[in-house]
């Protein structure tokens, strides 16, 4: 006699209740982690020569409070821009928000950008400084006029 193998509803239940279970415990603990960082295109930069921040958080980042970003009044904000990716990496998923600045320093010195501040449930996350050094544009150069001069 041939034996078949029937597989019961409850047991079918069990197993997707285990999964689902598993599946909301890992979006849950995914929706807590928030990590916060901050870059610059370059540190040392001549007078009105445009310098990139970008600003990126990754994790749970619905309802952060990206509001009170504040630049030194030593550099003008010309562009700004926000990026949203939502990936999936084997299976693990991840969310991050990047915000973009386009900064033109005002005067010479060296300053410091930072350190950005969010608050998010509750919680504040906050970036390390980055020092920029802006320096004097160094002189335009002399040009002799090359040839002879034509008078009429």
């Amino acid at each position: 006699m041939e034996r078949m193998a029937v597989r019961s509803p409850g047991r079918r239940l069990a197993r997707w209740a285990v999964w689902l279970a598993t599946f909301i415990v890992a979006v849950l603990a995914w929706a807590q982690d928030l990590t916060l960082s901050v870059e610059v295109d370059k540190t040392t930069v001549a007078l009105h020569e445009p310098v990139t921040l970008t600003l990126t958080a990754t994790g749970d980042v619905s309802n952060a409070d990206f509001s009170r970003l504040a630049f030194p009044e030593e550099f003008a904000v010309s562009a700004r821009s926000q990026a949203t990716n939502f990936s999936v990496h084997a299976g693990a998923m991840e969310r991050s928000l990047t915000l973009s600045f386009v900064l033109i320093p005002q005067r010479a010195g060296t300053f410091q950008l930072g350190p950005f501040t969010i608050e998010h449930q509750k919680k504040t996350f906050q970036t390390e400084p980055i020092e920029i050094t802006v320096e004097k544009p160094s002189r335009p150069p002399h040009f002799k006029p090359q040839g002879e001069r034509f008078i009429l």
